[in-house]
């Protein structure tokens, strides 16, 4: 009996440290790698619409969405929190289907609105250049 747990313990040990052991790292595919640059981008766009870095979005999205978004710069703060469901890759597409809920203040009244969209990016230069369903990017109007 003793011989037979020994030997099954000597087979666990080979195998266990044969499975880990002398293996390449495995590369992300090219689809993996477009999808985390997607998610990084769409970060970096929330960040500046929340700071109002004209620079930033501009450098992210395409000059007739930035003129559309950069307009809207109208509020005292926003917060927006996103939460992606899905990526999508057609052709030199990326589609970022997300939740969404923001806060926006002016005037000392906070309005929020919650929706959800999807982002369009194009894949070279990777730039966001349209916005289907909700658009997390509109403040909602404000009213006195």
């Amino acid at each position: 009996m003793k011989k037979i747990c020994i030997v099954l313990m000597i087979i666990a040990f080979v195998s266990f440290v044969s499975s880990g052991c002398g293996k390449k790292k495995i590369k992300p595919s090219q689809d993996s790698l477009m999808t985390q640059e997607a998610l990084r981008i769409t970060n970096i766009i929330k960040t500046a619409y929340e700071k109002k870095d004209h620079d930033a979005l501009r450098d992210n999205l395409s000059p007739e969405l930035g003129d559309v978004i950069l307009k809207g710069l109208f509020f005292e703060k926003a917060e927006l929190s996103f939460t992606p469901r899905m990526v999508r890759l057609r052709d030199s597409l990326i589609m970022v289907n997300l939740n969404w809920h923001g806060n926006w203040s002016l005037k000392g009244k906070t309005f929020r609105d919650r929706g959800s969209g999807i982002l369009v990016f194009q894949a070279r230069p990777m730039k966001l250049i349209q916005i289907d369903r909700d658009n997390p990017f509109t403040a909602p109007i404000f009213m006195d």
